[in-house]
């Protein structure tokens, strides 16, 4: 009997052992997800003015981002550029946008990509033109040859460094998908 015993025993500590430090096989998927900065509701000016003081030229303008980033918005006499920096690291350039109309905060959404609730990437629409760049008008409707999602890796995944046509047949899901599979890459 007391063999028995013995043996039950063995054969219940060897099972618990088994499921103790056998490999689950069930490796947990990365999580993909999205938020949105509103270029027109999520921004503010970047520069404070002291009584009486003038800006000469138009306001820089900060927004919120996610995951210790923020947007900074320019302006030059025609065109208005963004960049995505570090919070309180505007030296370092992380993303940087094509020069864009004017009034490019006012219409457009940043996406950001997040794994696991960690930003990787941001996705953003860009207006396309056609011809000279330097021309006055370069942003009238006329001149406007078409739009362009960016898809663009933050730090650690520069490598995500895609560009699709808006026009394309769910351009916004292929966007989404293409900065996912890229940064399983890494």
């Amino acid at each position: 009997m007391n063999r028995f015993r013995a043996s039950l025993f063995f054969s219940l500590l060897m099972a618990l052992g088994f499921a103790i430090f056998a490999p689950s096989g069930t490796a947990q998927a990365t999580r993909f997800s999205s938020l949105y900065t509103n270029l027109k509701t999520d921004c503010r000016a970047a520069i404070k003015l002291k009584r009486g003081e003038e800006l000469e030229g138009d306001m820089p303008l900060r927004c919120k981002g996610y995951g210790g980033y923020e947007i900074n918005v320019g302006y030059s006499a025609m065109s208005s550029q963004f960049s995505i920096n570090r919070v309180g690291n505007r030296d370092e350039d992380v993303v940087v946008s094509t020069m864009q109309p004017i009034n490019y905060d006012l219409q457009r959404k940043v996406e950001w990509r997040f794994a696991n609730g960690k930003p990787f990437a941001v996705i953003y629409r860009i207006d396309l033109t056609r011809g000279d760049s330097s021309s006055a008008d370069m942003w009238s409707p006329e001149n406007k040859s078409g739009e362009s999602l960016v898809i663009k890796g933050l730090k650690g995944f520069e490598h995500i460094d895609f560009e699709i046509d808006a026009k394309t047949a769910g351009a916004n899901l292929k966007a989404r998908q293409m900065a996912d599979e890229a940064y399983a890459k890494k």
